[in-house]
């Protein structure tokens, strides 16, 4: 049998202790990292304390967010009533234009509208002559009067037309005053203004024309 070794029941000696320069060294650094740490608290408590103004700033803050809220919805507002009148103009200004075509109608269907077509006009002609003093296409049946102040007594008003193969052909003396009136319906009309004096004496005439339709 071998022999045992005597060492191995022995006890271990104790780590030897650490020198006085590495137990200051931890001192001090566990120093440091207590300031630190107090330092790291005493913020902690400045901005999240009793005594912060956080409560404050986050009442700023909501006041703010609310505020900007307002003004967002005022311009969605002011944006929507824009609109809205911009609308309201077009569809008042259709209406007008609606109103103004039914009275135009209204008014040919009661032939009250009327037109000056001629107004003071000046004609100056020859004995025995005529002259046209108006030629248009009319749209609305109704009738004209022509007026005139002349220097002939003979002078006269003559209107003449066609229409579904019927010719109308009518002169009316006015002398040297006077209206005449003749009826129209729609289509080429033509007024003239004349006189029979058989002499050389020019005839100086001064004609309005009224169409009522």
């Amino acid at each position: 049998m071998s022999r045992e070794n005597s060492f191995d029941n022995l006890p271990l000696p104790p780590p030897p202790p650490p020198s006085a320069g590495k137990r200051n060294m931890k001192v001090i650094t566990l120093a440091i990292i207590c300031v630190v740490l107090a330092a790291g608290l005493v913020g902690v408590i400045a901005v999240y304390g009793p005594n912060s103004n956080l409560p404050t700033q986050i009442t700023n803050k909501d006041n703010t967010i609310s505020q900007l809220q307002q003004q967002v919805d005022n311009l969605k507002l002011q944006t929507n009533i824009t609109t809205v009148m911009e609308q309201y103009a077009i569809l008042e200004q259709n209406l007008t234009e609606e109103n103004a075509l039914v009275n135009s109608y209204s008014s040919i269907a009661n032939m009250t509208a009327s037109a000056t077509p001629v107004s003071s006009q000046a004609v100056s002609q020859d004995g025995n002559t005529s002259t046209v003093v108006w030629n248009d296409n009319l749209s609305y049946a109704g009738y004209i009067t022509v007026q005139a102040q002349a220097t002939s007594n003979t002078t006269y008003a003559e209107t003449i037309y066609s229409n579904s193969g019927v010719n109308f052909d009518q002169n009316i003396t006015l002398g040297t005053q006077g209206t005449a009136a003749f009826p129209i319906v729609p289509g080429q009309i033509e007024v003239e203004i004349g006189n029979l004096d058989s002499s050389n004496t020019t005839n100086t005439a001064t004609v309005t024309i009224e169409y009522y339709y």
